[in-house]
Formats: C-alpha cells, structure tokens, sequence
C-alpha cells in the first residue's frame, strides 16, 4: 500500500513513507467504519475526556456529473443534497446529544454562504437568516476554498472560492450574522467565523486557496466577529515533508523559519485580537511524524500570538477518539535547543491547559466546571454542570434522526459519495470537530 499524500516516497522523521498517526486505527485520514453517528458519540464522550465538543457542518459539495466528472454547486439546494455534513444534521445531533445528557455538551455550526445569490436563493431566500430562524446555530463555519459562493443571481451560474475581505460576496454575510446580534445571549459563539485554510498542495498562491492575506482586512473591517482559521493554513497535504524540507532551508520570515502559509498567517494574525489559530489536522499530521514541524509551529504560535489565541481541535470521527491526540499534546514539548535558537517559549503547563479547551470555552462561552461523575475514574469534586452522555445513548437515537441521517449507513450516505468522489478529485479531509477538554485542577 502506498500513501496518496506521499507520491514521492519521501520518508518522515522516523523513516518511513507513511507512519501511522495512531496505531489502533487504520492508516488514516481514510477510517471508513469509523464515520458514523454511534461511533462519534462513543470517541468523543466515552473515550476520551472531551466534556464539550462542536461539529461542523461541512459544505465542500460537488455535483456528480457522472463517472469521473464533477462541477461546483448551482444553488443552496444543490450544495446541501451533495454535502457531507448539512447544518440540519449537525444541529439534529447536537440537540439529541444535548437532551439524552440533561446539559450542553454538544455545539453545532451553520454554513457560512457568501455571495448575493445565497442571500436570495429561489428556494430559500436568505439562507444565512433561515438558518439562524430554523436551527440557532451556535457558530459558524466556512470553506472559502472551495465552491460554496453565489457571486450573482443567474440561476445557471456555478458557485465559486471567495475571500473572507471580499466586500461584495463576504460582507453582506457578516452584515446577516451581527444583524442577529441578540442571538450571542442564548449561543455566546454565534460570532465565531470559523474558516478552513490550508492543505492544499502546490494551488495558486491567493486566499481562494488557503493564502492569509484576506485575514486582516477582514479582521479590521469586522471586530466584533472572532476570526478562527482551522488548520492554521499550513499548506502541505497531511505528509509533511515539504514543510520540513522549508525548516532546513534556512529561509527566514520575521526571524524565524518560514513554513508556507502558516508562518505568514501566524505574523499577519499578531496584531488582530479577534484571530485565533485552530490546529486541528496541523497537530495530528505533524506531531507522530514530523515532531520538527510541529515545534516551529507551536513555537511560533506561542511567540506571535500567545497562548490565549490557540485552539485545539480533534477531527473525530476522522481520526477516531480524539484521545491520543490530547495525551500527546500533554506530553509534547519544544525541544531545547530549537526553542533556544528561536526565541520561541516553553509549552507550559498553564498554555497546554488554554489551548485544549479553556480558550474555546471562553469563545463559546461555556462553563469550565467539570463532568459529573467524573471522567476515567478522576474524583475531583463535581458541580454536574455538564452531565454524562448516558451509557444506552444508541437505543435513545429516535427515528426522526436516523431519517435525517440516513440510517442505517454511515453519518449520511452522503458521506461515503462525497468521500468516494473527493478521492476520486485528489482531494483532502477537513471537517474538523473543535472542542474543549475538562482540565484536573
């Protein structure tokens, strides 16, 4: 078997061309089995210590146009009936994981639609404002790199990438959201724009593909909104050799090693309060196999940005329980010589501690109390703010749901067509779940 993000054969920091990420799952990003509703709830409530999670809608559509061939959506209609994860489905699982548990323990995403067709669609009107009519999402997520903008309103034009500072297609988006301000006291997230950047192999060098440069602009022109760019924007595709390869070329931004998109991003955000850096796949692709990377990233983060503005992420059920991620971001630290030469702070305790969850709950505006009951045996005094997701949830899943996800199958049957054609296009992963992990005082 050869690794489809590794062409080349190049061999990672322990010598081979395609390390495991974690040996108790298949090679990954590709779990198969693992993408379903039960299995979800099992990694992240049942075997792990996330107390509180967020899934993502994910709106990287493309229409099938027969064997090998693709377009970019049309409409909103089309987007959704070739999506993976709608926001119907993710607040349908949000409320039933919230109401089996007594308590918040689930958040879920809109789409973010850009573009003035999204905002008179034929079928919808205003999608952005049906959305928040129908499901309150608690936040929003976005992929600019792929088709989901309406530019105009002929109805036989395709969507298209967009900029998060376009002020024709991303404004009028934004200008919906804070309209709706009052929504901030029931979802105190509703102002997080989360974005997808990054992992995008050798694209046009421009924000449409992952480039930051859109970032500050945005920011400046829209404070209010909290800007979350998942993954950082680091641009290499899962295997990532390319980015080390850059580590020991000796090129240099703002004094320290310059990894492609990330690097830019993390100096372009320094000065923007409301930019923050998700590592999701950035951390698990890196910190198995190319621990260097991870530290210059990392060490950057920490020295530009500081450690209030870093959130981790888990990509369950992508990568299954999210666990072994959490326990080697408790182990992980810069080594000493790299942070030395860099400048670059230590990982400390009390940043470990931000990053895994007390930044994102401070976003999302949850309660940092524990679970009651405790999580693998742990006996620090409870308050039951956050209740467990009980042991029978899989015989609690109503009927209603499993229609909305399209049981019996995976999360939908959407997911395995879009997974199969996403492959088929040289495509990557990128619904990330984020979240917030429970802390021992």
């Amino acid at each position: 078997m050869t690794n489809p993000f590794n062409p080349n054969g190049n061999l990672d920091e322990l010598g081979s061309p395609w390390t495991q990420w974690n040996p108790a799952l298949d090679q990954i990003p590709d779990v198969g089995d693992e993408v379903h509703l039960v299995r979800y709830i099992h990694q992240l409530f049942l075997e792990s210590q996330v107390t509180v999670c967020v899934l993502s809608a994910n709106n990287i559509a493309l229409v099938s146009q027969g064997p090998g061939g693709f377009r970019a959506p049309k409409n909103i209609t089309e987007s959704l009936n070739f999506g993976i994860i709608t926001p119907e489905q993710a607040v349908g699982v949000r409320n039933f994981v919230n109401e089996i548990s007594g308590s918040t323990r689930l958040l879920a995403h809109g789409f973010l639609t850009p573009g003035i067709g999204n905002l008179h669609d034929p079928v919808f009107g205003d999608f952005m404002q049906w959305q928040i009519d129908r499901y309150q999402p608690d936040a929003w997520k976005g992929y600019n790199t792929y088709p989901n903008a309406k530019v105009d309103r002929d109805p036989e034009s395709l969507m298209r990438q967009w900029r998060l500072d376009d002020e024709a297609v991303a404004y009028p988006m934004y200008e919906v959201i804070v309209k709706n301000k009052q929504q901030l006291r029931s979802h105190p997230g509703f102002f997080n724009i989360c974005v997808h950047k990054g992992f995008s192999p050798n694209p046009p060098d421009d924000p449409e593909h992952g480039n930051p440069t859109d970032v500050p602009r945005a920011a400046t022109d829209w404070p209010e909104l909290n800007f979350i760019i998942y993954h950082s924007c680091l641009r290499p595709a899962f295997f990532m050799f390319d980015a080390l390869e850059e580590i020991k070329s000796g090129k240099l931004r703002g004094g320290v090693p310059d990894i492609s998109w990330t690097s830019e991003f993390i100096q372009l955000a320094a000065p923007f309060r409301n930019v923050y850096a998700e590592i999701g796949t950035t951390f698990a692709s890196t910190v198995v196999t190319f621990p260097t990377v991870w530290a210059h990233i990392i060490g950057q983060m920490l020295k530009f940005l500081g450690e209030d503005r870093i959130l981790f992420g888990g990509e369950s059920p992508i990568y299954g329980s999210p666990q072994w991620e959490i326990e080697a971001f408790w182990r992980f630290q810069i080594p000493e010589e790299i942070r030395k030469r860099w400048g670059y702070p230590r990982v400390t305790e009390r940043a470990k501690r931000k990053i895994l969850g007390l930044n994102s709950a401070r976003l999302y505006g949850l309660a940092t109390s524990t679970v009651e009951g405790g999580v693998h045996g742990d006996d620090d005094e409870q308050e039951g703010i956050y209740k467990p997701v009980p042991a029978n949830y899989e015989s609690l899943i109503p009927a209603s749901l499993k229609t909305l996800l399209e049981f019996p199958g995976y999360t939908a049957d959407n997911m395995s067509k879009m997974k199969r054609m996403y492959k088929e296009l040289g495509g990557l992963r990128s619904n990330v779940r984020g979240g917030w992990i429970r802390a021992r005082v």
